[in-house]
C-alpha cells in the first residue's frame, strides 16, 4: 500500500494534490492500494472520483509538527510500502518522524534543506543542479533529480501523430486566481482586431474568487468560452494555437503537449520555476503578477508576437517538447512499487 500526505485548499495549489493522484493512478495500474491522508475535508471528490480512500486527519495544515504524535499513530495502523508527502509545510522533523514508521518520499520543489528520508523527488528545474545532488551524495536518500519524473497524467503522455490546432487562446491559472488576470486578459483580447477573431478557452479553477465576474464577460462577448471541473485539459492543451498559464506543474503538462506559452507568476513557489523555463527558451515569462499591475498588457502582447509568427510558435514548442514527455509517474512508480 502507498500513502500520500497532501492537503488542497484556497491557499494550497490543487496541483499537489492532482500530481499526488497521477502517481496513485499509476501505482494502482500495479497492484498497488493507495490512501490519501489530508489535513481538512477539502477537494476529497477528486479522490472519490479516482476510487481512492482517504483519511482526514483533522490537523492544522499550516503546523505539521503538531500533528506528528496522532500521524504516527495511525500510521502504524497501516502497512505503508511508502508514504508521499507533498507539503511546503513539512519540516525536517516532520519527515524524520515519519521516516520512523515507514520509507518516506518527499516531494521537494524549494530545495531549501537536506531530509533524512528515503526518497526525494525534484523534478522543477530545467537545468542540472550539481549542488543539489551533492548535498545527499553521502547520504541513504535516493534522489530522483531531474524534469523526466514529473508527475503528470496519462493523458499528457507523449503522442506522436500530428495534432492539428484551432485558431484559439487557453487561459488556465490553476484552482485560484486571486489577481483575476485569466478575466482581465480575456477582456483586453477584446480591443485587438488580431485576437478578437480567436476562440478564448477560459479554464475556471475550482477555488476562483471571480468566477461569477467571469460568467457575465463569457455573456458580453462570444468568442470566451468557459470551462469548469473538465478532465479532459490535454485536449484543449492540444486544440489550442497558444496559451496564457500561471506558473506551477501546469507548465509540465504545456510542455508535454507542445503548445507555446505565455507565462506569469502570483506565487512565491512559482517565480523561479516560471523564470528558470523562460530563460531557456521553453515559455514566455512576462513577470509577476503581484508586482506588475498591468500584466495583462504583457501578457495579450505576447500573445500577439506568437499570433503573428509560427516559426516562433514553432520555436518554443520545439523546446518545451524537448523537456518533457508525459512518463514521469512511470518511472516514480519503478521506485515506489
Amino acid at each position: 500500500m502507498i500513502g500520500f500526505r497532501v492537503d488542497a485548499n484556497e491557499v494550497i495549489a490543487t496541483g499537489h494534490l492532482m500530481r499526488c493522484i497521477s502517481i496513485a493512478l499509476e501505482c494502482k495500474k500495479r497492484g498497488q492500494q493507495c490512501i490519501f491522508f489530508m489535513a481538512e475535508d477539502k477537494e476529497t471528490e477528486r479522490l472519490r472520483k479516482a476510487g481512492f480512500q482517504y483519511y482526514i486527519l483533522n490537523s492544522d495544515w499550516k503546523n505539521l509538527d503538531n500533528e506528528i504524535s496522532e500521524f504516527q499513530k495511525i500510521l502504524e495502523n497501516y502497512k505503508l510500502n511508502y508514504l508521499v508527502v507533498d507539503s511546503y509545510q513539512a519540516t525536517a522533523g516532520y519527515l524524520a518522524a515519519l521516516e520512523e514508521i515507514q520509507p518516506v518520499c518527499y516531494i521537494d520543489d524549494l530545495k531549501r534543506e537536506v531530509y533524512d528520508v528515503s526518497v526525494v523527488i525534484h523534478y522543477i528545474s530545467p537545468f542540472k543542479n550539481d549542488s543539489y545532488e551533492e548535498m545527499y551524495r553521502n547520504t541513504h536518500t535516493e534522489l530522483l533529480n531531474n524534469m523526466k519524473y514529473a508527475p503528470l497524467r496519462p493523458e499528457f503522455h507523449y503522442k506522436k501523430e500530428k495534432v492539428i490546432r484551432e485558431k484559439s487562446i487557453l487561459i488556465t491559472t490553476g484552482g485560484t486566481d486571486f489577481y483575476n488576470v485569466a478575466g482581465k486578459v480575456a477582456a483586453l483580447c477584446q480591443n485587438s482586431m488580431q485576437i478578437k477573431s480567436y476562440k478564448i478557452h477560459l479554464i475556471i479553477g475550482s477555488m476562483n474568487q471571480h468566477e461569477t465576474e467571469l460568467e457575465q464577460l463569457a455573456e458580453k462577448y462570444t468568442n470566451i468560452i468557459l470551462h469548469k471541473n473538465i478532465t479532459n485539459m490535454s485536449d484543449y492543451m492540444r486544440l489550442c494555437e497558444v496559451a496564457v498559464s500561471a506558473g506551477g506543474t501546469t507548465l509540465l503538462e504545456l510542455c508535454a503537449c507542445k503548445i507555446p506559452t505565455v507565462c506569469f507568476s502570483f506565487a512565491d513557489n512559482q517565480v523561479k520555476f516560471a523564470n528558470d523555463m523562460g530563460k531557456i527558451g521553453a515559455v514566455k515569462y512576462v513577470g509577476d503578477a503581484r508586482k506588475i499591475e498591468d500584466i495583462e498588457n504583457k501578457i495579450v502582447k505576447q500573445l500577439l508576437i506568437f499570433i503573428k509568427n509560427e516559426e516562433e510558435r514553432k520555436k518554443y514548442a520545439d523546446c518545451m517538447g524537448k523537456l518533457i514527455d508525459g512518463h514521469g509517474t512511470e518511472r516514480i512508480a519503478d521506485v515506489l512499487c
